[in-house]
Parts: C-alpha cells; sequence; structure tokens
C-alpha cells in the first residue's frame, strides 16, 4: 500500500513537474515567435530605404534567429505536454509513445 501511495505521489509531482514545463516552453515559444515578427516586421519597413540596408539585413538575421528558437521552445513545450498527458492520474503507463526520428 506504501510503496502505491508513494508512486502515485511520485507520479501527481511528475505530472505538475511536466505541465510547468510544457507552460513555460510554450511561453517561451510565444515571446520567441513575437521577436522574430517584430523583427521581419522592421526589416521589410527599411528594405526601401537604402542607406538602412545593413540594418534590414541585420534584423532579418535576427528574425529567422527568433524564428528558430521558438520553432525549438515549440518543439519542448509538445514533448513536455506528452510527457505530463503520460503521466496524468489514471493514465496506463503505456500512453506516452516515444517516437524515433531514425
Amino acid at each position: 500500500m506504501d510503496a502505491e501511495h508513494d508512486f502515485e505521489a511520485w507520479r501527481a509531482e511528475q505530472h505538475r513537474s511536466a505541465q510547468a514545463h510544457a507552460v513555460g516552453w510554450a511561453e517561451r515559444a510565444t515571446t520567441e515567435y513575437g521577436q522574430a515578427a517584430r523583427y521581419e516586421d522592421s526589416a521589410r519597413a527599411r528594405t526601401d530605404v537604402g542607406w538602412q540596408h545593413d540594418r534590414a539585413v541585420e534584423e532579418r538575421r535576427l528574425a529567422q534567429f527568433h524564428g528558430v528558437r521558438s520553432t525549438e521552445a515549440l518543439k519542448l513545450a509538445h514533448m513536455w505536454a506528452a510527457v505530463a498527458q503520460a503521466l496524468a492520474v489514471g493514465a496506463p503507463p503505456t500512453t506516452l509513445g516515444l517516437v524515433s526520428d531514425s
């Protein structure tokens, strides 16, 4: 009985932790996406102004950088959401299907 209770307490704590990670990475993805959009908008506004060409190029590079960070943070948010779902109380232990990229 104690081992079962300990496992359930551990599972509940890990579930809360995974949910927090999922939310944190989703917020990070949103922030990075917003940065990417702002830099891209700024770069577009500068494209027609010849003397601001270098700044437009730099802002495009920053937009791409933040876009990649947004994508990676979104992947982590999805991963943690899957972990949280697998750890949900009452979920069978086989719910988490690990996928290999190979």
